[in-house]
């Protein structure tokens, strides 16, 4: 990967269909939350003045831990030098309000994020595709997710993509931003 003045720019000659995609473990814990952090990083575009993202070390914690989670699905693509180029992951969904509550036949489409010199080159597309396969094929009816409610960009994907908003706008307190849950059915593959 080449960087120019800070900016991570992506491997000439490769395509988003080209790149690897493996199965995520804890120990990818730290990539995975550098990934995350970049997409963070955007939020300040449009996040309130003063707004700073969760500490990354909370972020890399709670990463690692949901891996070792038997219920977590995580896949991610790598450069052809070994460089993430973004991620995705599923588990199962749990009530909000109450989240040792597991809601039945719903997945919850954990994360997915994707390096900005990525952004465009259908790389979010084709680990979205991957993240509901993964969820139609462990026996889930519907998934949601939880998105920034002022991240313009990633609405509008999830909205092409075919979710829909369900209910209204409501606080993150560890993220200290309002989300919006989105969500869609699943086509079964059993």
């Amino acid at each position: 990967m080449k960087r120019n003045q800070g900016v991570s720019l992506r491997s000439p000659g490769v395509d988003a269909a080209s790149l690897e995609i493996r199965i995520a473990g804890p120990d990818d814990a730290s990539a995975l939350a550098a990934t995350t952090r970049l997409g963070f990083e955007s939020y300040r575009d449009w996040a309130p003045d003063g707004w700073r993202p969760p500490p990354r070390s909370l972020e890399m914690r709670a990463i690692r831990e949901r891996l070792r989670q038997t219920t977590t699905w995580c896949a991610m693509a790598l450069e052809p030098d070994g460089v993430p180029a973004g991620h995705v992951g599923i588990t199962h969904a749990n009530e909000r309000e109450r989240a040792h509550v597991r809601i039945p036949g719903r997945a919850h489409l954990w994360m997915l994020f994707v390096r900005p010199p990525w952004w465009g080159t259908g790389l979010a597309t084709r680990l979205h595709a991957l993240g509901l396969e993964e969820a139609s094929r462990q026996g889930y009816r519907t998934i949601r997710l939880y998105t920034p409610a002022g991240q313009a960009r990633a609405r509008a994907f999830y909205a092409r993509e075919g979710w829909t908003p369900a209910g209204q706008p409501f606080e993150e307190p560890l993220l200290g931003l309002q989300l919006v849950e989105y969500r869609r059915e699943l086509c079964s593959s059993r």
